[in-house]
C-alpha cells in the first residue's frame, strides 16, 4: 500500500520545473513594474522640489531666469536625473523672470524624458516625459 501511494506521488517529477518556468517571467514582470512605477513618482518628486526651490528664488525681486536656473541645477546636481529641461515663465509667459513685477506669477516647470529615467533594459523605446511644476507669486 505505501509503495503504490509513494510511486503515484512521484509519478511526474518536472511538474514543479514546469510550473516554476511558467510562473517565474510573470512574477518578475510584476515586480519590475512596481520598481519602475516607484521610479516614476519618486522622480516626480525630485523635479518638484526642485521647481519649487527655483520657484522660491525666482519670487525675490531682482532674480532672473538664469538665476532660477541655477538654482535648479543646484538641486538635481546631486539626484540620478539626466537630461532635463527647465521653463520658466512669468504670467504664462516666456519672459524673464527679472521683469516681473509685485504679485506676477513665477511658474517654474521642470520635465524629463521617461526613456532618460528607466532603469528597465530597453527602455529608449518609452515615449512621453514626467515633470515637475511650482508655481508663486512674486513678493
Amino acid at each position: 500500500m505505501r509503495t503504490s501511494a509513494h510511486r503515484r506521488r512521484n509519478a511526474r517529477p518536472g511538474v514543479n520545473v514546469v510550473e516554476f518556468a511558467v510562473v517565474v517571467p510573470v512574477f518578475f514582470l510584476l515586480v519590475f513594474g512596481i520598481v519602475e512605477v516607484a521610479r516614476g513618482f519618486m522622480t516626480t518628486h525630485l523635479l518638484t522640489n526642485a521647481a519649487r526651490a527655483g520657484c522660491r528664488l525666482g519670487i525675490l525681486n531682482g532674480k532672473s531666469t538664469d538665476e532660477i536656473k541655477a538654482a535648479v541645477n543646484n538641486v538635481l546636481s546631486g539626484q540620478t536625473i539626466s537630461g532635463f529641461t527647465i521653463t520658466v515663465t512669468v504670467n504664462g509667459k516666456a519672459v524673464d523672470a527679472s521683469t516681473a513685477a509685485s504679485n506676477d506669477e513665477i511658474t517654474v516647470v521642470v520635465s524629463v524624458p521617461v526613456a532618460d529615467i528607466s532603469w528597465v533594459p530597453g527602455s529608449h523605446y518609452l515615449n512621453g516625459n514626467i515633470s515637475g511644476r511650482y508655481s508663486l507669486r512674486r513678493e
